[in-house]
C-alpha cells in the first residue's frame, strides 16, 4: 500500500499493511532531511479549504505596531476591536490573541451582526490543488471551523470572559451561540457537498477548558447533528482532541465522531492509550506522539514508539501522527527515531511486548 491507501484503510476500518505514520505539513520543514524520512515511510497530513468567507457589511481595519496587530471591525451597529501578538518563537503558533473582541455585554450585538453577515461560498479549487499535489504521499482533510461553544471561548471571548458571560448574561450568550450554530450548519452543508472525505471538527478538546458539563450539553448534540449530515454523504468526521481527556472519556464514547484525532497520551495527556482503546472500541485513534518525549532523546523516543505499538496490539484503528509543534533542537533526531522504529516494527499486525 502507498501512504494514502494505508491511512484511508484505517479511516475505513480496514486492515492496513503497516501502521500509518503521518506528520502535519509544516511541522517538518521541506528539505533533505524531511525527504529522507518520507522515503522511509513517513507521510504528510495536509489541510485545505472547500469554501471561502465574506462579510459584505463589515469593514476590517488592520494596523501593525511592532509585534502587535490591532484589528477593528466596523459594522452598522458598532465596532469591535482585538489585538494579536505575532512573530512568536518557533513552536508557539502563528499568533496569540492578547485582547479579545467581546469584552462586555454591549459587544454581543456587534459580534452577532458580524456572524450573521458572514457568507460561506463553496470553492473547491484549493482543496483539489492540494490533493493533486500531495498525491499518494499522504491525506488531505478539511478544517470545518471550531464548534460554536469553542468559537466563543477561544476566538471571541477568552476563557475568563466566557465563564463570566455564561452565568451573568445567559440571554445574550445563548442568542449569539444560536447564530454561531446556524453558521456552523451552513459550513457543514457546504463541506458535505464537497470532494473532501475527511472532515475535522477543529475542536482542540481539553477537559480543563471544555468540562464534562459543557461537553455533554453543547458538544455531543453538535457532533450528532454534523455527523448525521456527513455520514449521509459518505464523509468521515474526526475531531482534534489533543488535551486532557480522562474525565471526558465516557462522554466521548457517546459521540458519533469516527476518529479521535490528535489524541495525546501521557506524559502530556492524562489518558493512557490502552484505556482509550478499551473505551472507544468503535473509533479510530489518530494518536499525536507527545512532543515532550522528544526532549528525552532518540533512545527514549524509540522506546515510547515501541510502547505505543505494544499498547495498541494488533494495531487496528490506529494511526501515529505529529499534530503539535516539536522542540526545534530535537526535531530531526526525534522524527528519525520514530520513522526508523516504525519502519522496523510497524508492520500490521504489530508486535506486543511481553
Amino acid at each position: 500500500m502507498n501512504i494514502k491507501k494505508r491511512a484511508m484503510a484505517v479511516y475505513h476500518g480496514e486492515e492496513p499493511d503497516r501502521i500509518p505514520w503521518l506528520v502535519y505539513v509544516g511541522i517538518a520543514p521541506t528539505g533533505y532531511l524531511e525527504r529522507q524520512l518520507r522515503n522511509k515511510g513517513m507521510g504528510l497530513k495536509a489541510s485545505a479549504s472547500v469554501f471561502r468567507k465574506e462579510t459584505p457589511h463589515v469593514r476590517v481595519e488592520t494596523k501593525t505596531v511592532g509585534d502587535i496587530v490591532h484589528r477593528t471591525f466596523h459594522t452598522p451597529v458598532g465596532d469591535l476591536s482585538m489585538k494579536e501578538k505575532i512573530y512568536l518563537r518557533e513552536g508557539a503558533g502563528a499568533s496569540w490573541i492578547m485582547e479579545y473582541p467581546i469584552k462586555d455585554i454591549k459587544d454581543f450585538e456587534v459580534a452577532e451582526f458580524i456572524a450573521e453577515d458572514t457568507i460561506y461560498i463553496p470553492d473547491h479549487e484549493s482543496y483539489e490543488k492540494v490533493e493533486r499535489d500531495l498525491g499518494a504521499d499522504g491525506i488531505v482533510f478539511v478544517w470545518a471551523g471550531r464548534p460554536p461553544i469553542q468559537e466563543m471561548q477561544v476566538e471571541l471571548m477568552g476563557y475568563k470572559a466566557f465563564a463570566i458571560a455564561y452565568y451573568r448574561y445567559p440571554k445574550e450568550f445563548h442568542r449569539l451561540l444560536r447564530v454561531l450554530e446556524n453558521k456552523a450548519d451552513e459550513r457543514y452543508r457546504i463541506i458535505a457537498e464537497s470532494p473532501a472525505e475527511i472532515v475535522n471538527g477543529t475542536g482542540n478538546i481539553n477537559s480543563e477548558i471544555v468540562n464534562p458539563n459543557l461537553f455533554e450539553k453543547y458538544m455531543i448534540p453538535f457532533y450528532k447533528k454534523q455527523s448525521d449530515l456527513l455520514h449521509k454523504k459518505g464523509k468521515i468526521l474526526e475531531d482534534h482532541m489533543d488535551g486532557k481527556l480522562k474525565c471526558l472519556k465516557d462522554l466521548i464514547s457517546k459521540t458519533d465522531i469516527d476518529v479521535i484525532e490528535a489524541f495525546t497520551p501521557p506524559p502530556m495527556g492524562d489518558l493512557p492509550l490502552a484505556d482509550a482503546r478499551v473505551m472507544w472500541k468503535d473509533k479510530v485513534i489518530s494518536l499525536n506522539f507527545p512532543e515532550a518525549v522528544f526532549l528525552n532523546g532518540p533512545k527514549a523516543t524509540r522506546e515510547f514508539t515501541l510502547k505505543i505499538l505494544s499498547e495498541s496490539y494488533p494495531g487496528d484503528r490506529l494511526m501515529i501522527t505529529i499534530t503539535e509543534d516539536i522542540p526545534r533542537e530535537q526535531r530531526w533526531a526525534g522524527l528519525s527515531a520514530i520513522t526508523n522504529t516504525l519502519k522496523k516494527y510497524g508492520k500490521y499486525p504489530c508486535f506486543k511486548m511481553q
